[in-house]
């Protein structure tokens, strides 16, 4: 891929990789605010949207007469039916263990795959949510590709402000049904979260138009401490009027994702040897992301008894390297031995 000849964008795809899995693990600590919170606050809860972004920046240009993408969607369904299932499977391994199926169903099954229920948080799945709403994109990128720079940039812009809108509307309307306080928060997610993932790939689209990767790095290294600066500043802010989740404001997000940007450049300005190492690791960003819910599971079954306890402080600062270090070493390991099945599975070419 492109962005493998780029080494501050790699350092920037493990990086995110790694902050998705120090998020997940920090739903499970025992107290509240840990160090891992305020550290994953630093992001604005924007961190998948640098994917959405870098997809549509490295989005292919349609062919001649191309409407639609189907091979590209196609190769993103695999993967994600392959991975869902597997959650599905790991959550339920006691109950298949006790030789208990009364799980097992059919509209369980299409829950789990997001067939029927477009935002849903089962244990399985979460992660995957954003694997489904890239599919829809790469289908339509084509069409995309073929809009003006100005419509673009309105797209995006109006998806910015359409997520902002189904955000509150969503947290009322769960309030409205008296549902408890995780489900206001969490209900909404996908919703206005997929809209907002459009605008950034359709970002993408319009960034590589404007800017080769020669000049975006130029552009990065030139004003890589602002979008830090800024992040770090408003922290204060967010972390004293507990404005959560910070991904309802898309305003946050975008500042969030630049940093991650400038994160990346910097680590290659000032630990080179350091950035080059994490950077080496991304072939297995997305093997990370896709792989470490189910090891977080699987970890917090066989730690604590159950899928819903607790980890005490010390093991949640460590599970976030645990679980990356576990992922990495099966990717390597599996590409080693099934490399045709890695390159379908988990997009390892």
């Amino acid at each position: 891929m492109p962005a493998a000849r780029i080494t501050w964008l790699d350092f920037c795809r493990v990086y995110t990789a790694f902050m998705v899995v120090l998020r997940h693990v920090d739903r499970w600590f025992v107290g509240s605010p840990s160090v891992n919170y305020v550290v994953d606050l630093f992001n604005y809860r924007s961190l998948i949207f640098f994917f959405f972004l870098a997809s549509g920046y490295f989005s292919h240009r349609p062919q001649p007469g191309q409407w639609l993408d189907v091979h590209r969607a196609r190769t993103l369904v695999v993967p994600y039916v392959f991975w869902c299932l597997l959650g599905f499977v790991v959550v339920y391994t006691p109950a298949i263990a006790a030789g208990q199926w009364g799980w097992l169903s059919l509209p369980k099954l299409t829950a789990e795959l997001g067939l029927t229920s477009w935002c849903y948080w089962e244990f399985s799945n979460v992660p995957l949510w954003f694997l489904r709403t890239l599919i829809l994109l790469a289908f339509f990128a084509p069409l995309l590709h073929r809009l003006p720079n100005k419509v673009l940039a309105v797209l995006a812009l109006l998806c910015f402000a359409w997520s902002d809108v189904l955000c509150n509307v969503d947290a009322e309307t769960c309030k409205s049904h008296g549902l408890p306080r995780h489900a206001q928060e969490w209900l909404p997610f996908r919703l206005y979260e997929s809209v907002l993932a459009a605008g950034f790939f359709a970002g993408g689209i319009l960034l590589r138009r404007v800017a080769d990767a020669e000049r975006l790095t130029r552009w990065v290294n030139a004003y890589a401490w602002l979008p830090v600066a800024g992040a770090l500043l408003l922290l204060p802010a967010v972390l004293g009027w507990s404005f959560y989740p910070p991904v309802q404001s898309s305003a946050l997000v975008l500042v969030g994702v630049l940093s991650t940007l400038s994160i990346g450049a910097l680590s290659l300005r000032y630990l080179p040897r350091f950035g080059r190492a994490v950077a080496a690791l991304a072939p297995a960003s997305f093997f990370i992301y896709v792989t470490h819910y189910p090891i977080l599971l699987s970890l917090r079954y066989a730690l604590t008894g159950s899928w819903h306890g607790s980890f005490s402080p010390e093991l949640c600062y460590l599970m976030p390297f645990l679980i990356t270090a576990l992922s990495v070493g099966s990717f390597y390991l599996l590409r080693r031995l099934f490399p045709r099945f890695m390159c379908v599975v988990a997009l390892a070419r």
